[in-house]
């Protein structure tokens, strides 16, 4: 009884300090509220409302009469009104987008935002538009770092007149991501000048929407990346050249049949001729797995990326538009965080309580498949290893290509012939595995085939 008596003495106690707490905030809002709208007041003039100002100050300078005194008042008075009137009619916009479910890093893509005017007011004289990239601000002795920006774009700039209530407008920009993710879309920017431009305010909206910046496809800048390229080449042409015909049984020939292949024993036991008839193979199964693990001395970028692991995933864009194309069913497993490490996903999927559970995804949806290499991140080598482990289960003896910038000496003793690793790192940070290990590596001219 003590205890809960105590702790419900506490929720008083609470209580009042939240209150106190949001008491301090409105205070500091009064406080500042004359502060803040005099800021904002000076952020939006423009050269006409100056001008009107400093003709206003003008006039206090001259003897007062009746001409000057009434040109001081239509000064004040257009200042004064024209500001009321800017920050009551400034438009408020719900945007909607219109664009693709992903895009390859580097290349330009087109989006439209749909704004509906949700004020009961029309919205005069205004526009909106994608927030250009900015750049970190160069402080007093520091140099500014030499970071590009994560995107571009290009749009033309767009003014509207009039819009009703409840009516739409639309704008169309070109967006250019240049680092591969989830990337969430630039803010949408909402200016207006109304009336007759003596302010102009605008008002950024941050976006909630994402979009998947997929890998590039491998392209043979330099040596190892052409080296990894024939790797892969020669891997898929060993794998598809071993497609033969299936001999599926003898028949009478008939007149104007295609023959293949003469079947002369029986032909020879039965006086007919006879022939031997094949058909194609049934599809095969390809499991493609991705290491996302590091190797701990592996460095990162200025701008957070690692080039060895975005090389990789170059690779396997490569790989997946490839055996696409190819008489085979292409599957995918990318090892992930997990689900301990993500409470959303954990929320989300309480049952599931290992990290080593593997989901591939199948080739019918290729886009699919580049979106979860978009989303693909690093994570610890034990995890990695746990999953990748689980994977080779799930393939079996069907033909399995790892792509990897680590050594995968824990995974030697479940390795079968059907798997094939390649290990895409540079030269420098390649070292030589022992010839011991029974999986069949695929390496570039800097290091030897084990």
């Amino acid at each position: 009884m003590s205890s809960g008596s105590k702790s419900m003495d506490l929720t008083p106690d609470v209580q009042q300090s939240g209150f106190l707490v949001r008491l301090a905030r409105g205070a500091y809002a009064v406080l500042i509220a004359p502060a803040r709208a005099f800021l904002a007041v000076r952020r939006a003039m423009t050269p006409a409302s100056v001008s009107v100002l400093l003709f206003a100050i003008v006039t206090l300078n001259i003897i007062w009469g009746f001409p000057w005194l009434g040109l001081f008042s239509a000064c004040v008075g257009v200042l004064i009104a024209g500001c009321l009137i800017h920050f009551i009619t400034l438009p408020s916009l719900d945007t909607q987008f219109s664009l693709p479910n992903s895009a390859p890093q580097g290349q330009p893509f087109q989006v439209t935002i749909h704004a509906q005017n949700r004020s009961v007011l029309p919205a005069l004289d205004f526009g909106f538009a994608f927030a250009p990239p900015t750049l970190p601000r160069r402080r007093w002795f520091f140099r500014r770092r030499k970071t590009s920006p994560g995107y571009s774009v290009q749009q033309s700039p767009q003014h509207n007149l009039f819009l009703s209530a409840g009516d739409s407008a639309t704008h169309t920009a070109v967006l250019t991501y240049h680092r591969r993710g989830m990337r969430t879309l630039p803010d949408t920017v909402v200016s207006g000048s109304f009336p007759f431009h003596l302010f102009a305010s605008s008002v950024d909206t941050p976006s909630t929407i994402t979009m998947p910046i997929t890998p590039p496809p491998l392209t043979g800048e330099d040596e190892h990346a052409k080296g990894l390229l024939n790797n892969l080449g020669g891997w898929s042409h060993k794998l598809l050249s071993g497609d033969q015909l299936d001999y599926t049984g003898s028949r009478e020939y008939e007149a104007g049949m295609s023959v293949r292949r003469w079947d002369f024993p029986s032909w020879a036991r039965l006086g007919i001729p006879i022939v031997r008839e094949f058909q194609s193979p049934s599809i095969q199964h390809v499991f493609l797995i991705i290491d996302t693990a590091l190797e701990e001395q592996m460095n990162a970028n200025e701008d957070g990326t690692y080039p060895a692991f975005e090389q990789m995933l170059s690779l396997a864009t490569t790989a997946i538009h490839d055996l696409a194309k190819q008489t085979v069913r292409l599957k995918l497993f990318v090892t992930e965080k997990p689900l301990e490490h993500d409470p959303a996903l954990k929320m989300a999927n309480p049952l599931n309580k290992s990290d080593n559970s593997a989901t591939f995804l199948s080739d019918t949806d290729t886009e699919s498949m580049l979106i979860k290499l978009a989303a693909a991140e690093p994570i610890k080598a034990q995890s990695a290893d746990k999953q990748i482990s689980t994977a080779m289960e799930i393939a079996g003896r069907a033909p399995t290509l790892i792509l990897t910038t680590r050594s995968l000496t824990e995974l030697s003793t479940n390795a079968l012939d059907s798997c094939t690793v390649m290990r895409t790192d540079s030269p420098q940070h390649a070292n030589a595995m022992p010839r011991t290990r029974p999986l069949r590596r695929t390496t570039t001219p800097h290091t030897q085939a084990v």
